[in-house]
């Protein structure tokens, strides 16, 4: 605990109050010097008084770099007391956290921007007490901590490239589907490349046609690795080519340098976690993979089956970044719509 500006004011009026009752009689003393004493000692009273309230933080959801979320605190204390409230945010995530209240009373709320891919822990939070009168107050901290995933980015592919990589997945499975089998009602998750447009027309719902061995589904082994200082890029573009696999209905196992995993079209935010706590490091698969990508301070290259690739010759134009995950409703600075009419917040890049 210690003594504000003012606080130190008050102290120096007593003082001066003292010095004049020597000169003038006690009167004075009565008249200053009283009032100040009572004032402090009420001051340090309250301020002593105040307990360390247990914090409970609303986050928004996991989200991308460039969205912008709300944090609300909630505190549970016995006595009510005012202070300045900071929120302890890392350097990934940026807002304003300090924010003046009667703590107890009401919830505090502020904005948060994702800046940096990766978990970002969100706390302690600090108090600065302070009594009515502003002459004492009294520094401590809650311990609550709180965990928020920003994840990688996300671009979009040219509408070349997206021909590209599912060409090269129907390539590779061609090998292991057998002959026709039967149509069948369209159930979600299905390609569209099954769908069999002739008959959908007449029926007037999507029919897909069905082999012996239905290998449509078969996963893609997509590798990722990095070198160091190199993982945000990595991520980002082992991100942007999984969404592009899923969003087709192709299964994909992530081999990467923190482990292995295998996500259906329905898993997308499972991938996004992932992604967003990988390392650098050297992916080591089983299998030879059919999609590698490796990340250098020379750039990012993509191995399509026996073609090597930079990333940003993939990448459309204009590039956008994936927000659609949750369905949140998280707020956004820019939209716009690809080929599949999801939402996605531009990116500059």
């Amino acid at each position: 605990m210690r003594l504000t500006r003012r606080g130190w004011t008050v102290v120096v009026v007593a003082l001066s109050g003292t010095l004049m009752a020597a000169w003038f009689g006690a009167r004075s003393l009565n008249a200053v010097v009283f009032p100040c004493l009572v004032a402090l000692v009420a001051a340090v009273v309250q301020v002593r008084r105040t307990g360390t309230p247990t914090v409970d933080r609303t986050l928004p959801p996991n989200g991308f770099p460039g969205e912008t979320g709300e944090i609300t605190l909630r505190f549970d204390v016995d006595t009510p007391f005012t202070a300045t409230v900071r929120d302890a945010l890392p350097p990934g995530l940026a807002g304003e956290t300090g924010t003046e209240t009667t703590v107890g009373r009401a919830p505090v709320s502020y904005e948060v921007t994702y800046r940096h891919r990766g978990p970002h822990t969100v706390g302690p939070t600090s108090f600065v007490a302070h009594d009515v009168l502003g002459l004492a107050s009294r520094r401590f901290s809650a311990r609550e901590t709180d965990d928020l995933l920003v994840y990688p980015r996300v671009y979009d592919l040219s509408n070349r490239a997206k021909r590209d990589l599912l060409a090269l997945h129907d390539t590779a499975e061609s090998d292991d589907r057998d002959e026709f089998d039967r149509l069948r009602e369209y159930v979600r998750g299905d390609s569209l490349r099954d769908v069999h447009w002739k008959t959908s027309a007449k029926r007037g719902d999507l029919v897909v046609k069905e082999f012996t061995a239905e290998n449509r589904s078969r996963t893609v082994v997509l590798s990722l690795s990095a070198d160091e200082g190199r993982a945000d890029e990595m991520a980002e573009a082992g991100a942007t080519l999984t969404l592009t696999f899923l969003r087709a209905g192709v299964p994909v196992t992530l081999v990467t340098p923190t482990g292995t995993l295998s996500v259906a079209p329905g898993d997308r935010e499972r991938a996004l976690d992932h992604l967003a706590r990988v390392g650098h490091g050297t992916a080591t698969p089983e299998d030879e993979p059919l999609v590698a990508v490796r990340a250098t301070r020379q750039g990012t290259v993509v191995r399509l089956g026996g073609r090597e690739l930079s990333f940003d010759d993939l990448v459309a134009t204009e590039r956008a970044g994936m927000n659609d995950v949750t369905g949140s409703g998280r707020r956004r600075d820019a939209r716009s719509t690809d080929d599949s009419d999801e939402d996605r917040q531009e990116v500059a890049v």
